[in-house]
């Protein structure tokens, strides 16, 4: 049993010295499991990236792999070293291998170096929510390592997708637009993305946005001067990397770490709560927590400057007065006393109790000021020239007419505030208390 026993030991460890032999005689003789072209070589000098290179084995622990430069491959010879996996694209045959090779030859020296910071690294060539996957730093460094076939137009921005490695492995792909591709190889290379801009980062940053009802004030003709200011708006100081935001209930600045897209026409100031995003033309909606509180505000540019705006406003206003002094400036009833228009654009009206409280609260004085700061409705322009106020002393509401210049004097319709929406004097609903004052002179 013994001499069995020893005979059956001795024939296993010859059976093990002989595998071994021959993985050894395999492994001289070229033995490996496939072949790669190494994407990015961490030492170009030993073997350069885009290469066709033998693997020659792999650890899973250590996630590398063996690869070798054959002699028929290199002018100094064989160079075999170990490099992580991820610097090589594997395939089963040489010829694809070489395919690979061919394909990848015009971008196998070709880097790229992020234009801004959090720049998205995604994993399908679409801007879709979910899919970024990285972002790269501001002038951190990428290989190339593809190319879409076609440019791509996002928003006006048109460029390349391209598939990217980080110096971690990272494999995924950016838009061109905001890249500087390089080439350390050829200093003096030219790329269609080097120094791109994008036109919107430009349009925001460069002009003052004003709140929407800016624009609807000037397109209406009809102006809240406690509204409609030069300091409310969004300031933008890219110098100074903020965005300060000036409102009649509220101001604060956003002082952000860069303003990056987050997706079509939307940005994100880094560091801040603020989002912002392109509507339709060149409306912005701004997004932000203030106090706990979410705010949404839409903005727009406005042409020309604010104070020429509320300056012909003024004129107008006093263009109007001048008209009611030069047709009156005081104007008799004999149901509804006499008012008589003074130069500071103050009034003085009595005789006024048959208004009262339908029109004109109990308990007012005789003095107060002219206010001009409403407009007729498209329903009201043809039978009225205009509408003031009557902002009597010591009570916080106007009383408001719409009123017609004739030749013997004035003819006046009350309007109650409900009546009245955004500083326009709507036709619906207008009261039936109807005045008429005769002119009387001095």
């Amino acid at each position: 049993m013994r001499q069995a026993i020893q005979s059956s030991f001795r024939l296993t460890i010859r059976f093990i010295i002989v595998i071994l032999a021959v993985t050894v005689t395999l492994t001289g003789c070229g033995r490996r499991l496939g072949y790669g072209v190494l994407l990015w070589s961490e030492d170009e000098d030993q073997i350069a990236s885009g290469s066709v290179v033998s693997v020659v084995s792999e650890s899973d622990l250590q996630d590398t792999y063996l690869i070798r430069l054959d002699a028929s491959r290199s002018e100094a010879g064989a160079v075999e070293t170990t490099v992580a996996r991820w610097r090589v694209r594997f395939f089963e045959t040489e010829e694809e291998a070489s395919g690979a090779a061919d394909a990848y030859k015009e971008l196998a020296t070709v880097y790229a170096r992020s234009e801004r910071n959090a720049l998205p690294m995604r994993s399908a060539p679409e801007l879709k929510a979910g899919n970024i996957m990285y972002r790269l730093r501001d002038g951190e460094v990428v290989k190339l390592i593809g190319r879409e076939d076609e440019q791509t137009d996002l928003s006006g921005l048109v460029s390349y997708w391209y598939l990217a490695l980080t110096e971690t492995g990272i494999e995924a792909y950016v838009f061109g637009y905001e890249l500087s591709l390089f080439d350390p190889l050829d200093p003096d290379a030219e790329f269609a993305e080097s120094g791109a801009v994008d036109p919107l980062l430009e349009l925001l940053l460069d002009n003052v946005w004003r709140p929407i009802y800016f624009v609807d004030m000037i397109v209406n003709g009809a102006y809240d001067l406690g509204l409609f200011r030069e300091e409310y708006g969004l300031f933008p100081n890219p110098e100074e990397r903020s965005l300060e935001l000036v409102m009649p209930y509220h101001s604060t600045t956003f002082n952000y770490d860069a303003v990056v897209d987050v997706g079509p026409r939307k940005y994100l100031a880094e560091g801040t709560s603020l989002q912002l995003t392109f509507n339709r033309g060149d409306e912005l909606s701004l997004q932000y927590l203030l106090d706990g509180r979410q705010y949404i505000l839409a903005m727009q540019r406005v042409t020309g400057e604010i104070q020429d705006y509320v300056d012909a406003e003024l004129e107008r206003r006093s263009d109007t007065y001048q008209r009611l002094l030069d047709r009156g400036p005081a104007f008799s009833s004999g149901n509804y006393g006499r008012i008589t228009l003074l130069e500071d654009q103050r009034f003085i009206w009595s005789g006024y109790e048959r208004l009262v409280p339908a029109a004109i609260p109990n308990g007012l004085g005789t003095g107060g000021r002219v206010i001009l700061d409403l407009y007729l409705g498209p329903q009201l322009t043809d039978q009225y020239d205009g509408a003031v106020s009557f902002k009597f002393d010591g009570h916080p509401d106007p009383v408001s007419f719409a009123y017609a210049l004739v030749p013997d004097g004035i003819r006046m319709i009350y309007v109650p505030r409900n009546d009245i929406h955004d500083f326009i004097v709507m036709g619906s609903g207008v009261s039936s208390i109807t005045l008429f004052f005769s002119t009387t002179g001095g």
